[in-house]
């Protein structure tokens, strides 16, 4: 029998009860819940740091030309070369951040995940990515939402 306490704000301890020891149980949740949500929390931003890094690289790609089937960067629209030029800058110093885990890299990286799912709507010249695109921003920024949500829990 495992036993269960919780600590309530004022600093009191309780106990809640017992629970049975479970045995070997490897479904995500429960690896996670060993682990602890904040290094799942990491771990995710740390994933999204390098998915970023390539983005960022992938955008002074097509600055600098590597890229002839998407066409010549000076004869793109200039909405979309002012879009291509910040994302190329900004999705590195997000990739650092994100890798780092500081607050400031979250911070970034959100502004940069929140302006490109927003590109296709709101200017569609200016937009780097697509509708697809978009909605892959919105699932990673869920995900991120929900483990900080988690790791909070688990603090508390």
């Amino acid at each position: 029998m495992k036993t269960i306490m919780r600590q309530s704000r004022d600093g009191a301890i309780e106990l809640v009860g017992q629970s049975p020891v479970t045995t070997e149980n490897h479904d995500l949740v429960s690896v996670i819940s060993r682990v602890g949500w904040e290094h799942a929390l990491i771990w995710y931003m740390r994933t999204l740091a390098w998915v970023w890094m390539a983005k960022g690289l992938f955008h002074w790609a097509i600055i600098l030309g590597a890229f002839p089937s998407l066409g010549q960067f000076t004869t793109m629209a200039l909405p979309l070369q002012a879009t291509i030029v910040a994302f190329a800058c900004l999705d590195l110093l997000a990739a650092i951040g994100l890798w780092l885990a500081a607050a400031w890299g979250g911070a970034i990286w959100l502004l940069c995940a929140v302006v490109e799912a927003a590109s296709p709507i709101l200017s569609p010249r200016a937009a780097a990515i697509g509708y697809l695109g978009a909605l892959l921003n919105i699932a990673l920024v869920t995900g991120y939402f929900l483990l900080s949500w988690r790791v909070a829990r688990e603090r508390a």
